[in-house]
């Protein structure tokens, strides 16, 4: 340890001219043959230096990748003479195949001897034995449409106990669309009876254009580790590696002529439609919603690549949309686009609606043909509660004839009744028997309606379905009030619509833009857009809180008293007249 203390102080005070006489450079590469994925390493030495030294390395990058540069200052004393030198090591890829050369580097005034190389293409395909690190790459097709998915994976081999800083190329095909499908993976894989680490990374890419699509020649460049570490620092010993493999040339055709040019392209290998309904379709009232829910699933294609279906205008409906959910997922290795559409749909007006049918074409890549996502069409019928039942009106009203009904009815005839050799006391035998149930029924009728007069109730009926009838205004504005302290909006419409036919004395009343026009007032009548609103409107700021709840409170009391004080003077004009003074 002295003696290395004496020999830097004598360097320090060695003036600077001497120490640039003893400078020399050499230079030594360590092999002239290497395959394509290898590299190799240039080593510059550096006599009568211990600091840093400026190195040019421009004429390398022309035909090279740097992949690594580190140092080593060396100082030793030889028969009481003192050497000193530095040793700086470049790690080099060449770019290209065949013969290259290194060109001359200047280093400290001087430039280093040119060398030629050669790079061969490997000899063996796969993994050989005893090669520590190996890259191959996989297309899932060598010919897509454009904008079908093609799947690119990267998979890389190593032999020893752990990878550190990997770096590969990055997959930037032009006009291509390029997403990483998840994390890269990790796993061990026994092959020819020799445990490989495996590092894989898959790709996802769109092409935009037809024509040919250049993937490109996949570098990896990275540090291996053999396990073990030295003893000073704990640091684990590593080397850079790198690894090459090779790019694809993929031909990409157009959309074809056959596809329908009014409608969105859509390459998958399966595309289907399904259609939701939160209740029963078949019968609907006036004012009753019923959600429709849409999911288009694509497999090979990313959610956002599915076009929207459309917000449908159906006749005697309102529709309120939802704003679209879209989803991709992984399944299998290959990309799975969804695309949920909501829509809330209120019955306006009595009748037949038609829920038209949706046909969504689209491209089976796998099949190379024409094919079709269909949901068929639907059939409503809305009524009011009470009302005809409008099938069956079709299929019994006589004056009908040649009508869908009257086809699905045919006559029933019975030969013993109707035929013209029915005995006489058979007829009389039927006659007899009816009449004795028609008593029947008339003297139970009038038993219940004895005793439904002697205990008078207030009918509770569901709210759609409940009789104008005096005392039925009051007992509907109660529930109104309650439902206005915490039920949600749509019980609070339903009560709403229940006083409004019992307040107006109006059976056909059952939608709330009716009701709504019955008020002269139009805060009133903005409230109850307010309701409908918070129920069918896809923003989620329209909400019927407090405030609101207790405004159309308000609001109702006080059209009631109105109404109220309106009844009170009707009846005092009536009675205005005095009585006579004199009885007859």
């Amino acid at each position: 340890m002295l003696t290395l203390t004496l020999l830097a102080l004598v360097l320090l005070t060695l003036p600077t001219s001497v120490l640039a006489q003893q400078a020399r450079v050499e230079t030594e590469l360590d092999r002239t043959e290497l395959a394509r994925g290898e590299t190799v390493t240039l080593r510059i030495r550096v006599y009568g230096q211990q600091g840093g030294v400026a190195i040019d390395l421009d004429p390398l990058r022309e035909q090279f990748e740097i992949v690594s540069t580190r140092s080593a200052s060396h100082l030793r004393s030889v028969n009481n003479r003192i050497e000193s030198w530095t040793d700086y090591m470049l790690v080099l890829f060449p770019l290209e195949l065949g013969e290259q050369q290194i060109p001359p580097v200047g280093v400290a005034g001087q430039f280093t001897d040119p060398y030629t190389i050669t790079v061969n293409e490997p000899s063996v395909s796969g993994l050989a034995s005893g090669q520590d690190v190996h890259m191959e790459t996989v297309i899932s097709k060598e010919s897509v449409y454009v904008q079908e998915q093609l799947l690119f994976t990267i998979r890389l081999y190593y032999t020893i106990a752990g990878i550190r800083n990997p770096n590969f190329t990055e997959v930037e095909p032009e006009n291509t669309v390029v997403q990483l499908l998840g994390q890269p993976h990790q796993y061990e894989q026994l092959i020819d009876g020799q445990r490989y680490g495996v590092y894989e990374k898959n790709y996802v890419l769109f092409p935009q254009r037809s024509g040919p699509l250049e993937i490109p020649n996949i570098v990896f460049r990275g540090e291996l580790t053999d396990g073990s570490s030295n003893f000073v620092f704990r640091n684990p010993n590593m080397r850079p590696v790198t690894a090459f493999a090779p790019g694809y040339s993929i031909d990409v055709k157009g959309r074809p002529d056959a596809f329908p040019t009014d409608s969105t392209w859509l390459p998958a290998s399966d595309i289907r439609v399904e259609e939701r309904w939160s209740d029963d379709i078949t019968r609907l009232q006036p004012g009753q919603s019923v959600t429709r829910t849409l999911t288009v699933t694509g497999n090979g294609l990313d959610g956002a690549a599915l076009p929207p279906l459309g917000r449908p205008e159906i006749d005697k409906m309102n529709v309120y949309p939802e704003p679209p959910v879209i989803e991709r997922s992984i399944i299998d290795g290959n990309v799975v686009g969804s695309r949920t559409e909501t829509y809330e749909l209120v019955a306006t007006e009595n009748g037949s609606v038609v829920i038209p049918e949706i046909n969504l074409p689209w491209w089976d890549v796998n099949n190379d043909s024409l094919r079709q996502a269909i949901v068929p069409s639907s059939f409503i019928v809305v009524e009011a509660p009470g009302s005809a039942d409008i099938a069956d009106e079709a299929a019994t009203d006589p004056a009908s004839d040649g009508a869908p009904g009257n086809l699905l009815q045919p006559e029933i005839t019975d030969e013993l009744l109707s035929g013209r050799q029915t005995p006489a006391w058979i007829l009389s035998s039927v006659f007899a028997l009816l009449a004795l149930v028609a008593l029947i029924a008339w003297w139970f009728w009038q038993r219940n309606r004895q005793t439904t007069s002697s205990k008078p109730t207030v009918v509770r009926t569901p709210v759609y379905e409940r009789d104008i009838a005096e005392g039925q205004e009051k007992l509907a504005f109660k529930q109104l009030e309650s439902s206005l302290a915490a039920a949600e909006p749509l019980q609070i419409r339903q009560h709403l619509i229940a006083w409004g036919r019992q307040y107006f004395r109006d059976a056909g009343l059952h939608n709330l833009d009716d009701l709504s026009a019955r008020f002269a007032n139009s805060e009133l009548t903005a409230s109850c857009q307010a309701l409908q609103a918070a129920m069918y409107g896809s923003s989620q700021d329209q909400t019927f809180g407090r405030t609101e709840r207790d405004q159309l409170s308000s609001l109702l009391s006080a059209e009631r008293r109105a109404h109220l004080k309106n009844d009170q003077r009707l009846q005092q004009a009536q009675h205005f007249d005095l009585p006579p003074l004199y009885r007859q």
